[in-house]
C-alpha cells in the first residue's frame, strides 16, 4: 500500500490545542472505569488516552461497556469533544431537539462529518457501522493514502461510497481488519471505535518519515526519523514559538536528531517543522523542580500478567506550574528473569500527577520508588504485591453503599498464597477504617468493626484494629456498624509475633480496601402506606375499633422489615384546637384502650413494628358516648433517635396521613363467620391438630363486630370445604381432601376437627336468616378458614423453647432443631431452601457454621432459648427471642445431640487404563470398585461420571447411583472422571479408557482376581513347656536355626532364647501363656520343630506369608473371516498371534492364541520371551487365563486387540 503525506482539512483545524494535545500524549494510567478489567488489551491504551483527555466517558454507573455498540449520537459527541468543535449553525433534523444531550454534537459535526438519512432525520440512536466509522474518521482527521483492499476476504462487500475511506483508513493503520475481514456492515463496538480514533490521532500527529517527536527535558527535543539522517544541517529545523539553538545527530542512534531549545513552557504543544513540512508535535516539559513527591497509593496488589498502575503527586513552590514535570519511576529487579529492573520517566499532568504502568510474570513484592528527575532527593516509596491471583480481596456480603444508622454491613475477606494462588487458612489480618487512621481524636468517625472502635491516632496514643483469621477456605468475615459516618474499610496484614499482636497500619502494608460506606438515616427516604380495613363509618365503643394496616417501603420500593412506625392522630398534632379527637388506640389483644399515659403505648400515641412483609396493624376506637366523633391516624418514622420512638414528629421525617374514620352508634351491617377455639377468646385461623375449630356465624355492625340489636339467629347452613391433605370431620361425618359437605343448624355454631390429629385445613361458608319483630333477615356470611397443625409438627410460623439441636454431619436428623414437645425441623441442608438466622440482639448470623457456634454457646452456658421459626415460601428464618438461665420447666437448657464420629471421606482407588473394543460390552464399575470408605456404614454412590471426549465414549450413571457404565463410541482415547460421595463428602477418580477398533474378544477380568501382597508369617507356640534341655529348630523354608532351651524354661525364657539365637529370622514376644513368633521377611512360612521331643507345644507351622498372584481373563467371542493379528498385552508386556481366518470356532481360536506364546518363545521372539517370563497362559474352551508367575503389586491392565 502507498501512504501519502497527510494534511488536516479546514474542518479538522477547529480543534483546540489543549484537547488534541491531551489526546496524543501517551498516558500510562488506567481509566477509572468500574469494568476496566473487561476492556480488551488491544484497546486499553486507546481507551485510557481518550478517557484521560475527557473525550470518552462512562455510563451513570461508571462503566465503559467496551462491547456496547456506538450510536451516531455517541460518535458525534466523541468528535465534538476530541476536535474541540463549536456548536454553531442551524439544526433542521426532525429527530433532534435542543434539549437532547447530543444536540450540540450533532450541530457541530453536521454536515461536514454526518449527514441525515435523506428524509430530514439524523437517526441519533442508530448504530454506527464499521463502514460509516471509516468514513467519518477519515473525514475528521483529513487522512490521505491508498491501500490494496483485496487482501481482505470481504473486500467486494464494501460499498462504493466507503471504498476510498476504507483505503485511507487501512493505509494509515487506523483499520487493520476484523480477522481477515473488513466487516463493513458490522456495528462497531465502543472499544473498536476508541481504538480507531486514537490511531487516527496518531496518524495525523507526525510526518510519514518520522517515528516520533519527544521532549526529553525543558531544553531538549528528539526527532526520531524512520531512516538514518544524512545531512542534519539541510533539515533546517524550526519550532513554532520556541528558538532552536542547536541540532546534532544523536551519537548512539544516527536516525535521531537532538535539538537544543530555549526553555519550554510546560504543557504547551509545540510543532516541529523542516523546510516548511510539519514533522510532528510535542508537549513542553517543565523546568520546575518539585518541592516534594508522594506516591498516592503506597500499597498496590498486582495479578501476574496484568498491568498495575502507580501514581505520584508532586508539590511545587507557590505559583509554579505542576504540569510537565519529569518524574522517574524505578522498580528494582533481576535482569534476565521474569522480573527485570524497570525504569521509566513520565511527565505530570496539569494536576501534578505522573502515572506509570507495568506488569510482572513471577510472584514477588516490588519496592517502587518515584523521584523528581531533576532532584533525586525528592522521592517517595511504595510497594506492589504480585501474585498468581489477587492476594487479598474484600467482597460485600451485605450490599448497599448507604446503611441505616446502627445497622451492620458485613464483608468477606479472602487471602490467597502469592505463589500458588490457593487460599490460605489461619492467616491473621487487621481491619480498620482509613478515615480513622492517623487523625486526631476529634476527627474519628463513629464506627465499630466486629465491635471494636477502630482508630489509630496521629499522636500515637491509641491504636485499635479488629483482628480476623481466615478459615479452612481461606476466608474470614467482618462487620462494620456506625452512625452518621462515612468510612472506607481497609484490611491489612497483621505482623503478630509469639508475644505481641500488631494492630498498626502502615501505608506500605499488603492491604485491600472496600468502597466507602455511609451510615445514615436511610429511613428518611422511606414511604409509608396506611390502609383502612373497612368503610369510613365505624361503630362507637372500644370493642368496635377500626383496624388499619401499615406498609413501609424503602426508596427502591422494597418492603422494610422490622421498622418501627409511630402512630398518633392528625387532629391532635395539627395544632388546631378545634380539630382534637376523643378517639384513642386500642390494644388488639384485649379490645381495651391503651393507658392514658406511661412509657409505652398510650391511647393517644403508639408504635408498631413491621413484620417480614413490611406490614403492621393497629386499631382505633372511641367511647360509646362519643357518637359523631372522628379520627385521622398519622404515621411517621423517627430518624433522629436511636430507639426510633421519639415522642414528636420532626420536620423531614417520613410521614403519611390515613383515611378518616367517623364513629356512629352501632347498627346492623351484615354478617360474618369466624372460627374460635372451644376454650373461647378471639377469632383465630390456626389450630393444633388435636384442637376443635368452632365456626360461628353472627350478625355484625359497621365495624365488623358482633351485633344483636334484638335479632335472633333462626337457621344457619354451613358448607365445609376440605382444602388440606388429610381428613376432617364434623361430628361423625368424615370429609376427605378436595371434598365438601353441608350442615344446617338452628342458629348454633359448627365444630370442625382434624380426623386423626394430622395437619390439614378447611374453608367454611355460612348462609342463614335472623328474625326481629316477626320479620326475617336473610344473610350470606363471608367465608372463614382454619388450619390444623399436628401437635408435634411445627407450623410455618411458630415460637417456642428450643430443646435440642443436631449439628451438621451428626447422623439421623442432622442440621435439625427440636422445639420442646415438637418434631425436629431442619435449619440447613435442604435443597431449594434459603435459611436465615438472627441472634438475640437482632443481628443476622451468617451461615450454618456461625449458627451452630451460637447454639453451642447457649448449650455450654446451660441456657433456655426461645426462638421463632418462620417459613415464607422457600425462605426459612430462625430468630432467637430470649435467652436465660435454664428453668427446668421444659428442658434443662438447650442440648446438643451427641455428634457422630468424625466422617472419613471416601478415598479414590487406583484404576488403571481400561481398554474396550468398539463392538465390545460397555465397561461397568461400581462405586466401591473406584473408591473406598473407612466408614463401613456409609454407602458410596456415584454423583456423576463424564468423559473429556464424548466422541470416543459416553458415560451413564445407573439408577440408585451405585454404578456407572462407559460405552464406546469411536476408536480413540478419553479420560473418565467419576465423582463418588459418601453422602457427606466427595472424591474424584480419574482413569483412561482406550477404545480400539471392533474386537473379537471380551475382557472378563482385569484382573479377575486381586493379588494379595506378600506379608509376614506368624506362628503361635501355645503354652509351651521344656522338660528336657535341648534344641528346637526355627525355619522359614530356606533357612533354619537351632535354638537351645534349658530344662524347665518359662515362656519368657523361651522368647528370650529365640530372640537371642534366631534373631535373623523371627521376633518372639510373650502373649500370656503363649509365645508368638513373627517372620522378619515377607512371603515366607515360619515353622518350628522339636525333633528330640524336649517338651510340649514347641513344634508348629505358621501362617502362609506368600502373595497371591494377579490373574487376567478374556473370552474369544467370534472368529474373523480374514487374517487378523491379535495383540495380547498386560501393561507394556505383550505377544501377538496372527489368525489364518479359517479357525472353525472361538475355542479353536482361543487354543491357537494360547499355544502361540510357546511357539514365539521357541523362536526367541523378544516380546514373547519377556511376556513368558512374567505370565503363564492357560485356555479352557474359549476362555484364556493369564496369571503372574511371581505375585507382585501391579496396576497393569489386560488389553486384547485385533487388527
Amino acid at each position: 500500500m502507498t501512504k501519502q503525506n497527510k494534511g488536516r482539512k479546514l474542518f479538522a483545524t477547529t480543534a483546540t490545542a489543549a484537547l488534541v494535545a491531551s489526546a496524543i500524549v501517551p498516558v500510562a494510567s488506567a481509566a477509572s472505569f468500574n469494568d476496566a478489567g473487561n476492556i480488551p488489551t488491544w484497546a486499553t491504551d486507546a481507551v485510557n488516552r481518550l478517557a484521560d483527555s475527557g473525550v470518552l466517558e462512562g455510563d451513570t454507573k461508571g462503566n465503559f461497556n467496551p462491547n456496547g455498540v456506538v450510536t451516531r449520537a455517541q460518535a458525534a459527541t466523541i468528535f465534538y469533544k476530541a476536535l474541540g468543535l463549536q456548536a454553531t449553525g442551524g439544526e433542521n433534523f426532525a429527530d433532534v431537539d435542543s434539549d437532547d444531550w447530543w444536540y450540540d454534537a450533532v450541530v457541530a459535526t453536521s454536515p461536514e462529518l454526518f449527514q441525515g438519512d435523506g428524509t430530514g432525520k439524523f437517526l441519533p440512536k442508530a448504530q454506527l457501522t464499521r463502514a460509516e466509522a471509516a468514513k467519518v474518521i477519515v473525514a475528521a482527521y483529513g487522512l490521505k493514502g491508498e491501500a490494496d483492499l483485496s487482501t481482505f476476504s470481504d473486500a467486494s462487500s464494501v460499498k462504493a461510497w466507503a471504498k476510498d475511506s476504507f483505503s485511507a483508513a487501512v493505509a494509515n493503520g487506523v483499520i487493520n481488519g476484523k480477522g481477515t475481514k473488513l466487516a463493513p456492515n458490522d456495528s462497531i463496538t465502543r472499544a473498536e471505535f476508541a481504538t480507531m480514533v486514537a490511531r487516527a490521532i496518531d496518524a495525523d500527529s507526525v510526518a510519514s518519515n518520522v517515528e516520533s517527536v519527544t521532549a526529553i527535558n525543558a531544553t531538549t527535543v528528539e526527532v526520531n526519523f524512520k531512516n538514518p539522517i544524512e545531512d542534519i544541517e539541510a533539515l533546517d529545523f524550526l519550532i513554532d514559538g520556541l528558538d532552536v539553538t542547536n541540532a546534532v545527530v544523536k551519537q548512539t542512534d544516527n536516525s535521531v536528531a537532538v535539538l537544543t531549545t530555549a526553555t519550554q513552557e510546560a504543557g504547551k504543544e509545540y510543532t516541529v517543522t523542516s523546510k516548511g513540512e510539519t514533522l510532528g508535535k510535542f508537549k513542553g516539559v517543565s523546568a520546575v523542580i518539585p518541592t516534594g513527591i508522594d506516591l498516592t497509593t503506597k500499597s498496590v496488589q498486582g495479578k501476574l500478567g496484568q498491568q498495575v498502575t502507580v501514581s505520584a503527586q508532586v508539590t511545587v513552590a507557590e505559583g509554579a506550574s505542576k504540569a510537565g514535570i519529569p518524574v522517574t519511576f524505578n522498580v528494582p529487579g533481576d535482569d534476565g528473569t521474569l522480573s527485570p529492573k524497570l525504569t521509566a520517566e513520565v511527565t505530570t499532568n496539569e494536576h501534578g500527577v505522573a502515572t506509570y504502568s507495568y506488569t510482572r510474570y513471577a510472584d514477588r513484592t516490588d519496592t517502587v520508588t518515584a523521584y523528581a528527575s531533576g532532584d533525586r532527593s525528592k522521592f517517595s516509596t511504595g510497594y506492589v504485591f504480585w501474585g498468581v491471583d489477587t492476594i487479598l480481596k474484600i467482597e460485600e456480603v451485605t450490599t448497599g453503599a448507604t446503611i441505616n444508622n446502627g445497622a451492620n454491613k458485613t464483608y468477606k475477606v479472602t487471602y490467597k498464597h502469592p505463589e500458588t494462588g490457593k487460599t490460605v487458612a489461619g492467616k491473621v489480618l487487621n481491619v480498620s477504617a482509613l478515615e480513622n487512621i492517623n487523625v486526631t481524636a476529634d476527627k474519628l468517625q463513629n464506627v465499630t468493626i466486629n465491635g471494636e472502635s477502630v482508630s489509630q491516632l496521629s499522636n500515637g496514643t491509641k491504636t485499635v484494629a479488629a483482628q480476623i483469621t481466615t478459615d479452612s477456605k481461606g476466608e474470614a468475615t467482618f462487620t462494620v456498624s456506625g452512625s452518621n459516618a462515612v468510612v472506607t474499610p481497609v484490611v491489612f496484614e497483621a505482623n503478630n509475633t509469639a508475644t505481641t499482636k500488631d494492630f498498626k497500619y502502615e501505608a506500605s502494608d499488603l492491604q485491600a480496601t472496600a468502597a466507602k460506606v455511609e451510615f445514615s438515616a436511610v429511613q428518611a427516604a422511606y414511604k409509608i402506606e396506611l390502609t383502612r380495613d373497612g368503610g369510613e363509618v365505624a361503630a362507637t365503643g372500644e370493642a368496635n375499633g377500626r383496624e388499619y394496616k401499615v406498609v413501609v417501603k424503602d426508596k427502591d420500593g422494597k418492603v422494610a422489615k422490622n421498622e418501627t412506625v409511630n402512630i398518633a392522630f392528625n387532629e391532635d398534632l395539627d395544632r388546631v384546637i378545634s380539630t382534637n379527637t376523643k378517639a384513642g388506640f386500642v390494644n388488639p389483644d384485649t379490645d381495651k384502650f391503651y393507658p392514658t399515659s406511661g412509657t409505652g403505648n398510650t391511647n393517644k400515641q403508639i408504635s408498631v413494628k413491621t413484620d417480614d412483609k413490611g406490614e403492621a396493624k393497629f386499631v382505633i376506637a372511641t367511647d360509646s358516648l362519643n357518637e359523631n366523633d372522628y379520627a385521622t391516624p398519622l404515621a411517621w418514622i423517627d430518624i433522629n433517635s436511636a430507639n426510633a420512638k421519639s415522642g414528636s414528629l420532626d420536620e423531614g421525617e417520613p410521614k403519611t396521613v390515613a383515611q378518616i374514620t367517623h364513629f356512629q352508634a352501632p347498627y346492623l351491617d351484615g354478617a360474618e363467620i369466624k372460627a374460635f377455639k372451644t376454650s373461647g377468646g378471639k377469632a383465630v385461623t390456626k389450630f393444633d391438630g388435636n384442637e376443635v375449630a368452632e365456626f360461628k356465624a353472627e350478625l355484625v355492625n359497621q365495624s365488623g363486630k358482633a351485633f344483636t340489636g334484638g335479632y335472633t339467629l333462626s337457621k344457619i347452613t354451613y358448607t365445609v370445604f376440605n382444602t388440606g391433605a388429610n381428613d376432617v370431620k364434623v361430628g361423625n361425618t368424615v370429609i376427605s381432601p378436595n371434598r365438601s359437605e353441608t350442615f344446617t343448624t338452628n342458629g348454633e355454631s359448627l365444630k370442625v376437627e382434624s380426623a386423626e390429629g394430622k395437619t390439614t385445613s378447611v374453608r367454611v361458608v355460612a348462609t342463614g336468616s335472623a328474625a326481629k319483630d316477626g320479620k326475617d333477615y336473610a344473610f350470606t356470611a363471608k367465608e372463614a378458614t382454619a388450619t390444623f397443625t399436628a401437635t408435634r409438627e411445627v407450623p410455618n410460623s411458630y415460637t417456642g423453647e428450643m430443646a435440642q439441636y443436631n449439628p451438621a454431619d451428626s447422623g439421623t436428623n442432622s442440621n435439625s432443631i427440636w422445639f420442646a414437645g415438637k418434631d425436629p425441623v431442619k435449619y440447613a441442608g435442604v435443597t431449594g431452601k434459603t435459611f436465615k438466622y438472627f441472634g438475640a440482639n437482632g443481628n443476622e448470623v451468617f451461615g450454618e457454621k456461625a449458627w451452630e457456634e451460637l447454639l453451642a454457646q447457649y448449650d455450654a452456658a446451660n441456657q433456655d432459648v426461645t426462638a421463632s421459626y418462620i417459613v415464607d415460601g422457600d425462605t426459612i428464618t430462625f430468630k432467637i427471642i430470649t435467652v436465660g438461665a435454664a428453668s427446668g420447666v421444659a428442658t434443662d437448657g438447650i442440648q446438643q445431640h451427641a455428634p457422630a464420629a468424625a466422617n472419613n471421606a471416601p478415598v479414590a482407588k487406583t484404576v488403571g487404563d481400561q481398554s474396550v473394543a468398539l463392538n465390545g460390552t460397555p465397561l461397568t464399575f461400581t462405586a466401591t470398585q473406584v473408591a473406598s470408605d473407612a466408614d463401613t456404614a456409609d454407602t458410596l454412590k456415584i454423583v456423576t461420571a463424564y468423559t473429556d471426549n464424548a466422541t470416543v465414549a459416553t458415560t451413564a450413571v445407573a439408577a440408585g447411583q451405585l454404578s456407572f457404565t462407559v460405552t464406546p463410541a469411536t476408536a480413540g482415547s478419553t479420560n473418565v472422571t467419576v465423582v463418588v460421595t459418601d453422602g457427606k463428602e466427595t472424591v474424584n477418580v480419574n482413569f483412561k479408557v482406550n477404545v480400539s477398533a471392533a474386537s473379537y474378544t471380551t475382557l472378563l477380568g482385569n484382573p479377575a482376581r486381586a493379588y494379595v501382597a506378600p506379608k509376614a508369617s506368624t506362628v503361635l507356640l501355645t503354652s509351651p513347656t521344656v522338660t528336657t534341655a535341648g534344641d528346637i529348630t526355627v525355619g522359614d523354608g530356606s533357612t533354619s536355626v537351632n535354638v537351645n532351651l534349658a530344662a524347665g524354661a518359662s515362656v519368657a525364657d523361651i522368647a528370650t532364647a529365640i530372640n537371642a539365637q534366631a534373631s535373623s529370622l523371627v521376633t518372639a514376644v510373650v502373649k500370656g501363656a503363649d509365645v508368638e513368633l513373627t517372620s522378619k521377611a515377607t512371603g515366607v512360612t515360619i515353622t518350628t520343630a522339636d525333633a528330640s521331643s524336649i517338651g510340649t507345644g514347641l513344634a508348629k507351622t505358621g501362617t502362609n506369608g506368600a502373595a497371591v498372584a494377579a490373574q487376567y481373563t478374556f473370552k474369544v467371542d467370534s472368529v474373523p473371516t480374514t487374517a487378523k493379528t491379535f495383540k495380547v498385552a498386560v501393561g507394556s508386556d505383550f505377544y501377538e498371534y496372527t489368525s489364518t481366518g479359517t479357525e472353525v470356532s472361538a475355542a479353536a481360536l482361543a487354543s491357537a492364541i494360547q499355544a502361540e506364546l510357546a511357539t514365539k518363545v521357541a523362536a526367541s521372539n523378544a516380546n514373547a520371551v519377556a511376556f513368558d517370563a512374567k505370565y503363564t497362559v492357560a485356555v479352557t474352551g474359549d476362555v484364556i487365563t493369564i496369571t503372574q508367575k511371581s505375585a507382585a503389586s501391579t496396576t497393569s491392565q489386560l488389553s486384547v486387540t485385533a487388527q
